[in-house]
């Protein structure tokens, strides 16, 4: 999450060829349709995966040394909102609603609207969050097998989305777990205050069941260029179609004060 981006673009668990991240082995053993079905499998399997329409995640986010709490929610309609809290107060909240994207820093009144990037990366955010991969091509999204690389001894299946909004992401699945291990991508960092892209990767650990869905609670965010991590977040609890308040997803709905 925090840059803007990243907040929008939250997903719960993704460029080696293209950009030279790393050289692929050997051709892969298994089809593109059999990676992506072990993979939902995995995840809890293709009629629960369907049948999600909304989420509702609380995480604690460290980056750049400080600890912040945040609230992400969303649904397929498609909306998003994520509300940031440092030392117990409110201090942005950004989302998706019918009028576009928005950002509500803390000490403003009122929200305003954001930029297209942030329209881009919250309807990317609500896919990953809200669909299987296996229901990526009817939402426009484009996948395809790159073929195999080795990162710290595990030979990933790497899956490329050419994404209907956005940059092009790779997804890493480990042939062990069938879980999206790594997500690799290159987009701005801060969009809103900058617009130069990264090439970065988020490692994804910590899988748990949450109602029937395979989820990972533990995300680091490396700059590969440089190595560093840049960003991590810990989710402290997830709920696969919440209650969602009227109006919660929308521009002019109040924040809760903590």
């Amino acid at each position: 999450m925090l840059h803007r981006r990243s907040f929008a673009a939250f997903g719960l668990g993704l460029l080696p060829l293209a950009f030279g991240a790393g050289q692929a082995e050997a051709a892969p053993e298994l089809s593109l349709r059999q990676v992506i079905d072990r993979h939902v499998a995995a995840r809890g399997g293709a009629a629960r995966l369907d049948a999600v329409n909304a989420m509702a995640v609380d995480m604690q986010i460290i980056e750049k040394g400080e600890v912040i709490e945040a609230r992400y929610r969303c649904d397929k309609s498609p909306a998003y909102r994520i509300d940031i809290y440092a030392g117990g107060k409110h201090v942005f909240c950004e989302g998706l609603d019918a009028s576009g994207t928005w950002i509500w820093p803390g000490d403003q009144p009122a929200a305003r609207p954001g930029v297209d990037d942030g329209k881009r990366a919250g309807l990317e955010g609500i896919q990953f969050n809200l669909y299987g991969l296996h229901a990526f091509p009817g939402l426009g999204n484009k996948l395809g097998l790159d073929g195999r690389e080795t990162i710290a001894g595990v030979n990933y299946y790497v899956v490329r989305v050419d994404l209907a909004y956005g940059d092009p992401a790779f997804l890493y699945i480990d042939p062990q777990t069938w879980m999206i291990a790594r997500r690799r991508e290159v987009r701005a960092y801060h969009p809103d205050m900058d617009a130069a892209k990264q090439h970065l990767e988020t490692q994804y650990t910590d899988f748990r069941d949450t109602g029937g869905i395979m989820d990972a609670f533990l995300q680091h965010q490396v700059n590969l260029a440089t190595g560093a991590i840049t960003q991590v977040v810990a989710l402290k609890k997830i709920a696969h179609d919440p209650v969602l308040r009227p109006g919660e997803l929308t521009r002019g709905f109040a924040f809760d004060a903590t």
